[in-house]
């Protein structure tokens, strides 16, 4: 008869288990440890943080050579391989703010240290009873609809203060799903609040290049984000102007945030120091519908052609940005 309990084992003790051949941590079904060397050096920080982990899923049975209660892991293998190479001085903790601990392996860690790990109590769901058909199931279910955290997720898991809360309520505007610019599955992994926060680096200093500078910014302004007001208003003026010059704009193909980003840095450059915009809207707006158009032509002019490959390769690093910024500017404000 199947059957599961809960309970823990530290660290120590499955060290044991599986230093007596009692533990088993690759199951055929089961991929390689494919973890880098930071993912498992967070995780030991994790660990020594004395934080919560996922548990563990063991199954248990009674090995047939020696009569001892035996064990395969079903899932946990990447975790308890990350912390067994850690013993064995494998690799050192580079993920750590302890700026003390930086780089120590566990041999160099002090005594306390070590003890809290291998003290370290993972939660283990043990099965027993179970079919290999079944653990094989239980594998697959537990796996085939994992979801790794988007960067933004991670941002808001992690990050306080002023800048967190200035982009995660601009991420909250209606016209992110109004007009279609995120789908509402984009919009629940908080990609509008990723996207609200380049848009406001973009107006306070310009094109920069997303990875570097959104965790830059998280960092600066936790406790005041000075420029936050005035970027919220020229943002609300150049999306009211965009909304106008184009009235399809949730049709438009500039309501995509790789070239709404790019419009609104035009608009940016063409305005005064205050967000004001001087460039009429309706003329415009027919300027830029015929750029669309020459976008979707077989075979577009060059400059369109050049836009078009900056809005399909590396479209968040900054130089794709300003070429697709340089051109919007030409096609906004030419005669």
């Amino acid at each position: 008869m199947p059957d599961r309990r809960t309970t823990t084992k530290d660290v120590a003790l499955l060290r044991q288990l599986y230093d007596d051949g009692q533990l088993e941590l690759a199951a055929e079904f089961q991929r390689n440890s494919v973890w880098p060397r930071a993912a498992k050096a967070y995780l030991l920080d994790t660990i020594v943080e004395n934080r919560p982990i996922p548990q563990l899923f063991l199954q248990r049975y009674t090995s047939a050579q020696t009569g001892r209660p035996s064990y395969k892991v079903i899932d946990g293998q990447q975790r308890l391989t990350a912390v067994f190479e850690f013993i064995d001085n494998r690799f050192g903790l580079t993920q750590t703010t302890n700026s003390s601990l930086k780089g120590q392996k566990f041999s160099q860690l002090p005594e306390r240290l070590r003890s809290r790990i291998l003290s370290y109590d993972f939660v283990v769901e043990e099965l027993s009873g179970y079919s290999d058909s079944d653990v094989r199931d239980l594998f697959v279910r537990m796996n085939k609809y994992v979801v790794r955290l988007s960067p933004q997720e991670l941002r808001h898991a992690r990050e306080e203060g002023a800048f967190y809360d200035f982009v995660e309520r601009l991420g909250r505007w209606d016209i992110w799903q109004e007009a279609r610019i995120f789908t509402p599955t984009q919009l629940k992994r908080m990609r509008a609040v990723e996207f609200s926060g380049e848009l406001a680096i973009l107006l306070i200093e310009g094109p920069q290049d997303k990875k570097a500078a959104l965790d830059l910014y998280y960092g600066l302004y936790q406790l005041r984000f000075p420029g936050g007001r005035k970027a919220e208003q020229r943002l609300k003026r150049y999306l009211n102007w965009i909304q106008e010059a184009l009235p399809d704009f949730s049709e438009s193909r500039f309501r995509k945030p790789v070239d709404l980003y790019a419009l609104i840095g035009a608009l940016d450059r063409l305005a005064s120091s205050t967000g004001v915009l001087s460039v009429d809207w309706d003329v415009a707006g027919k300027k830029l519908q015929e750029f669309e158009r020459l976008l979707n032509r077989k075979r577009p002019p060059r400059m369109a052609s050049r836009y078009l490959l900056a809005a399909s390769r590396q479209t968040d690093n900054i130089r794709p940005r300003l070429t697709r910024i340089n051109t919007l500017v030409h096609v906004v404000d030419s005669d």
